[in-house]
């Protein structure tokens, strides 16, 4: 699907409704004027995990750009702000109470870490703002679903790590597997899908060792779990301690294991190769999850999304291939926005949003929102990368059709 037809499709009929009733409107629903939409937007643009929101919040917000310059939606541009929350939950919160109480946003589009953001789903709740996360995989946030949180553009940790355990099975042969990941919010759901498929496949589960993601040194978990002898090695880590993992086996020379890292693991492959400092040697047999079309932006299937965030936002000519993961949401929204009609109320944009299937032509298994599903995406791929070359495995596999979601009830 070409960006011309995703953008043409969700801007279809909007000329015909232009300026229909907004004025009344706009005066009586908050964050909505005549003329415009306002969102708030965030994401950590600073510190070390600033990686997994630039790039996001510029693609989400390259495609508002575009959508304003084909003349908007009902006659109303989208106007948003953007703030840093540091992907701490004490900055997220003071950032979305600024939003609403002050701001007064339509709603909310940001979160690239799974426990500042699933912080906030009581506020947006009590508010009855929705909020879109931007790129977190913020289980809990979307497990049990709730009203106004909508999760996991990428996916969720129980989307990644099904089909990292599926692929460790039945591609790798796998008939134990040793994991590495924190004990957080992300950490936890991806233990807890670990066991469950373990549970159902007859897969043991030899070793679990906890590396944080500030892990500075990783020895003592990465001999623990060879020595275990599982079949393969599971990543669920972000990209820093992933790169400290990688290197710890190259220097023992414990590369005999597969392993495979959960999609936060790797953000950007040549910003992977570059923080082991170009020592590929343990590269041999490893893979990670994704959920995109292609493997690199520059792939004919992702290239027009890449030039679309390089024309809005020229001071990141290279984005990283996790800046993908921006689209889909702000897609959604928009799609929802101009099926709502131009007699825009919350009311009227929920009843649309519930009734979202979008193909992205950005990710391999559609966008889904109901009222009883709030994991946009359950699809994943999983790709051998050798440092230089990406190769995809296996999938898309989708995690309700490997495991039965009834598992995972109280």
């Amino acid at each position: 699907m070409t960006i011309r037809i995703v953008i043409g499709r969700v801007l279809k009929g909007v000329a015909v409704s232009m300026g229909l009733a907004a004025s009344a409107l706009g005066q009586t629903t908050t964050g909505v004027t005549d003329d415009e939409i306002l969102i708030g937007m965030f994401a950590p643009l600073s510190g070390p995990l600033a990686a997994y929101g630039t790039d996001p919040i510029n693609a989400a917000r390259a495609y508002f750009d575009d959508i304003n310059a084909k003349g908007g939606i009902h006659g109303r541009t989208i106007r948003y702000l953007v703030e840093d929350d540091k992907c701490t939950p004490a900055a997220a919160n003071t950032v979305v109470r600024k939003f609403i109480t002050v701001e007064k946003v339509f709603l909310l589009l940001g979160g690239s870490c799974s426990g500042s953001t699933v912080s906030i789903q009581e506020l947006v709740n009590q508010e009855k703002v929705p909020h879109f996360m931007l790129n977190a995989s913020g289980d809990a946030g979307v497990y049990p679903p709730t009203t106004y949180q909508f999760g996991s553009a990428p996916g969720t940790q129980r989307a990644t790590l099904a089909a990292v355990m599926m692929y460790a099975i039945e591609g790798l042969g796998a008939k134990s597997v040793g994991v590495l990941g924190p004990n957080d919010a992300m950490g936890t759901s991806a233990l807890e899908m670990i066991t469950a498929m373990a549970e159902k496949y007859d897969i043991k589960v030899v070793a679990n060792e906890i590396v944080p993601n500030n892990a500075t040194d990783v020895t003592v978990p990465v001999l623990n779990v060879h020595s275990a002898n599982p079949d393969v090695i599971i990543l669920t880590t972000y990209a820093p301690p992933t790169t400290l993992v990688m290197k710890k086996l190259t220097e023992f020379g414990l590369l005999d294991k597969p392993v495979i890292s959960a999609i936060q693991g790797v953000s950007n492959t040549e910003a992977f190769v570059g923080s082991l400092d170009g020592n590929t040697a343990g590269l041999g047999k490893f893979y990670y999850a994704h959920p995109l079309v292609a493997e690199s932006m520059d792939d004919p299937a992702l290239k027009p999304w890449k030039d679309l965030m390089v024309k809005y936002y020229p001071d990141r000519p290279e984005p990283g291939i996790v800046g993908a993961y921006g689209f889909p949401h702000a897609m959604a929204i928009v799609d929802a926005l101009e099926r709502a009609g131009p007699d825009l109320t919350r009311e009227a944009f929920m009843e649309a949003i519930d009734q979202t299937n979008l193909e992205t032509g950005v990710m391999a298994t559609p966008t889904v929102f109901t009222p009883e599903r709030r994991d946009s995406n359950r699809g994943q791929i999983i790709v051998k990368f050798d440092g230089s070359t990406v190769t995809r495995v296996g999938g898309p596999y989708t995690w309700d059709a490997l495991i039965d979601p009834a598992v995972f009830d109280d």
